[in-house]
């Protein structure tokens, strides 16, 4: 081989070797900014979701507050009773409906955090978020049962659907607590 011949193969080796680093370094930049870029979003989420989660567990401790003091009124129901029956008619009828407006007025309080925390996922804080919103149901039904008689309200049902409602709590508290504490990552 000529000293040409040698030239030109060093040259075509070079000119390759200079072709794949470029186009390596293109793809490894270009990783780098897409693994960033899903890094980033990660925290983002990441925020989002906290800020949801607290929201969510702000409105559903108002709720259960304000159920209990919707029942804490069955303490004094003899005394509502007569003053209403004096003043103003049947008032087992008033009290249902006025229970039921309630009701529905406390739990509407809690729809827009819980559907905001299912929007932001991951699944398991889905499942537990379902599970919230039904034992918020519950609560509500057993706060509203028998408001229309005077057997109202139903102690019992309430206390097992506030046991019921303190699972669901815990659960969605521990979905929560495990979607947070996974660190983002690429590729995830």
């Amino acid at each position: 081989m000529t000293s040409e011949g040698v030239t030109i193969v060093a040259a075509a080796i070079a000119g390759t070797v200079a072709l794949v680093g470029a186009f390596s370094g293109f793809f490894l930049g270009r990783r780098q900014v897409r693994d960033q870029a899903a890094v980033e979003h990660g925290q983002w989420l990441r925020g989002q979701r906290q800020d949801a989660y607290v929201a969510l567990l702000d409105a559903w401790d108002t709720a259960m507050k304000e159920f209990q003091e919707q029942i804490g009124q069955g303490e004094y129901i003899v005394e509502i009773e007569a003053h209403y029956a004096a003043h103003h008619g049947d008032f087992w009828e008033q009290h249902e409906e006025s229970t039921t407006a309630e009701v529905d007025r406390t739990s509407e309080g809690v729809q827009r955090p819980l559907e905001r925390v299912m929007l932001l996922g991951p699944e398991p804080v889905d499942r537990a978020c379902i599970n919230l919103n039904e034992a918020l149901k519950l609560v509500g039904s057993s706060v509203r049962s028998k408001s229309a008689s005077p057997e109202w309200p139903d102690y019992e049902m309430y206390r097992g659907m506030l046991t019921n409602a303190d699972e669901a709590r815990s659960d969605f508290l521990k979905a929560s607590r495990d979607a947070m504490r996974a660190a983002p990552r690429p590729g995830r």
